[in-house]
């Protein structure tokens, strides 16, 4: 090999490598290209998700606290005679919605297991409807659709296994967001406030969202003229006041988890536990407050970043980290909707390749308490680790 051809051969080597996603993405669009885009692109992204984190479900145990805790409100809803404030089923007094529907059902754990994941599928269906909307370009929609799999919003429709329906709430509150009818967001808003409270600042964004959508000029006053912004605000008053309305007629006690100790106790872990609410997604809204804050919108960009801080503030005054920075998923649309209507194309376009390359990367790490970190092991692993007889390493173990 002579000096000559080196640059040669080592520039055609880097071409190859390049072509590589090209050529992914062609074949994405290919498979977008029909009317039924919509269920391909929401196929790929559950089949992403499970890939990348799949659930061992032997350490699925029904008849653990947390599922006899369900059982127990999806028998006797609003009923706290005999519980103390450290019983599972007291902490789960105001998170009805999806007990309430399995009750009536008669559904066992298994079956809300299902309810929990086809609530992941229609957050995938919702995402990619979304960004869709948005960009205009069904590729986006697939790739963020894919990224909201990879990290926990969307992966713990499948391997949280310890009756914590908060996929079912996310899905609700993306569903809010897909949808332009301010009756559909009104009642999106109120079931995710009562599957996990957790959903209620999240409403926030929800409505930030819409204003950022349908509103001609951007404005805190202007905003409260959208009938979407409204319905999404009629949710969460109606969630308080039908709240209240039970703590009365039921004589029931507010249960809180919230602890100035778990905070002190919990900072080390802020880093890790908020990457993990929204991974790639952390790029639209760096994004999404640099577009605020040129466009001189600083009630908003205030009221965004300091939701979003609050929200870190309050992830860390639990236990589980990770399962309350994963509720910041609608902040990461309200970037991509800012990053749609105020930047160009290609850096919406780039930024969309980013945040899927960032997720895709990064494995599905679950952050909860002082130093407590979990790996959801990808299929591959499970599968090998099934053969060699080695269980536990999960979420729910």
């Amino acid at each position: 090999m002579t000096a000559s051809t080196l640059p040669a051969e080592r520039s055609l080597g880097l071409h190859e490598l390049g072509s590589v996603p090209r050529a992914g993405l062609r074949l994405l669009d290919r498979s977008l290209s029909g009317r039924w885009w919509l269920l391909v692109a929401t196929a790929m992204a559950t089949v992403v998700s499970l890939f990348f984190a799949f659930p061992t479900y032997d350490n699925f145990h029904s008849n653990s606290k947390d599922w006899v805790a369900i059982q127990k409100i999806a028998d006797h809803p609003f009923n706290q005679d005999g519980l103390t404030s450290t019983d599972r089923a007291y902490n789960f007094t105001f998170r009805v919605a999806v007990p309430l529907v399995g009750g009536r059902l008669g559904l066992g754990p298994q079956g809300y297991m299902v309810i929990q994941g086809l609530a992941g599928v229609a957050m995938f269906a919702a995402s990619a409807h979304i960004v869709n909307r948005l960009t205009r370009r069904r590729r986006l929609g697939a790739l963020t659709a894919m990224t909201v799999g990879l990290m926990w919003a969307g992966a713990c429709s499948f391997v949280e296994l310890r009756g914590d329906f908060d996929a079912v709430a996310i899905a609700l509150l993306a569903a809010a967001m897909a949808t332009r009818r301010w009756y559909l967001v009104t009642v999106c808003c109120f079931l995710a406030a009562w599957t996990d409270e957790r959903a209620i600042p999240a409403i926030a964004f929800v409505m930030l969202f819409h204003a950022v959508v349908e509103s001609r000029e951007l404005g805190p006053l202007k905003a409260l003229r959208d009938p979407r912004v409204l319905g999404a605000a009629l949710g969460a008053v109606l969630h308080v006041v039908s709240r209240a309305g039970a703590t009365v007629v039921f004589d029931l006690h507010q249960p809180s988890n919230l602890g100035t100790q778990y905070i002190k106790d919990q900072v080390n872990i802020l880093p890790v536990g908020a990457w993990t609410g929204l991974e790639g997604l952390w790029v639209f809204v760096l994004i999404g407050a640099v577009v605020l804050c040129m466009a001189r919108q600083w009630v908003l960009a205030l009221a965004y970043l300091g939701l979003i801080g609050l929200v870190a503030v309050a992830s860390i005054a639990v236990v589980d980290v990770t399962r309350s920075m994963a509720y910041l998923l609608p902040a990461g649309f309200v970037g991509i909707a800012l990053a749609a209507r105020y930047c160009q194309p290609r850096l919406v376009r780039h930024a969309v390749y980013l945040a899927f390359g960032l997720s895709l990367a990064w494995p599905l790490y679950y952050a909860g308490g002082a130093s407590t970190v979990y790996w959801a092991y990808p299929l591959p692993l499970v599968i090998v680790r099934n053969l060699a007889g080695i269980s536990g390493g999960s979420v729910g173990s």
